[in-house]
């Protein structure tokens, strides 16, 4: 069981998590962004089967921006109703992307944990002050969803712990990204310069250009006592659910000469390991 809190003022939300020190105990989380729901390219079976495998998991549901593609307003010059999926088709465009999405999540709102920001909904705020997600936390919450609203970067710690004691926590950075990814380089770079400066994230999440991959980075660590340990760190690269390069002969990125992206999100599951005594995590892709 778990719960998940975010305090205002603070870019750390916690999530809460029972364990039972046997090898039956698990704790899955599905990590996806880019979901971009509103569009006619989203590829929403696949986005529903994940969705639905969460829920059959008892997993706890983290998004990571760009639920919305949200480029179809009047007023943005990437405007073409060809690439907006017919609900959204209304004359009151904005209002129609929170009432579309909150009934896409509806029937998994008990596993949404956490709401994070990407570019898309960052620019509704800039061009249009109408922060379409907040909205969407808002009516989740009052349907009596956990989940919390988070930013465009933050963290997710879970706290592990059982009645009779023991305490465990691993930290999870989060950030929609930025730049182009690079064709080569897959972001790999923006992966080495976190390490850096994220010495204390476990794992690091990022979505935004749409390409999928681990990439584990160790590292040298030195305890409270001066005892020297290794441990990895994670660097996770989610792809996203808009698929725009197949069945198409022209557009965006077909004309800027993209790739096709690998779509679909990640799990996180956490289990008590009896070799070390605490609890641990592995992470796998989404199905296709």
């Amino acid at each position: 069981m778990w719960t998940i809190e975010r305090s205002p003022n603070s870019v750390c939300a916690k999530a809460h998590v029972r364990y039972s020190p046997n090898q039956d105990w698990e704790q899955w989380v599905l990590v996806t962004s880019d979901e971009h729901i509103d569009s006619p390219k989203c590829e929403v079976a696949l986005l529903r089967h994940h969705m639905d495998q969460a829920v059959d998991r008892d997993a706890m549901m983290v998004k990571l921006g760009d639920s919305v593609d949200a480029m179809q307003g009047k007023s943005d010059r990437r405007s073409s109703k060809d690439d907006l999926a017919d609900q959204y088709k209304r004359k009151d465009y904005l209002n129609a992307l929170v009432e579309g999405v909150v009934e896409f999540y509806r029937p998994y709102k008990d596993h949404i944990g956490y709401l994070g920001y990407g570019n898309h909904e960052t620019s509704l705020i800039k061009y249009y002050e109408f922060d379409v997600l907040a909205l969407v936390a808002r009516d989740l919450q009052l349907q009596g969803s956990p989940v919390v609203l988070g930013g465009y970067r933050g963290w997710i710690k879970f706290l592990f712990s059982r009645e009779s004691g023991g305490r465990f926590s691993i930290n999870l950075y989060q950030v929609h990204g930025y730049g182009g990814g690079g064709p080569v380089t897959k972001d790999v770079i923006q992966a080495n310069r976190k390490a850096v400066y994220l010495p204390d994230a476990d794992i690091v999440v990022s979505g935004h250009t749409h390409d999928r991959n681990i990439f584990p980075i160790e590292q040298i660590r030195l305890s409270a006592s001066g005892k020297e340990f290794q441990t990895t760190q994670y660097h996770v690269k989610t792809g996203g659910y808009k698929n725009e390069f197949l069945e198409q002969d022209q557009g965006f990125v077909v004309e800027k000469g993209m790739p096709p992206k690998t779509v679909g999100g990640y799990w996180i599951r956490f289990y008590y390991s009896s070799r070390t005594k605490r609890v641990e995590f592995q992470i796998f892709e989404t199905d296709r």
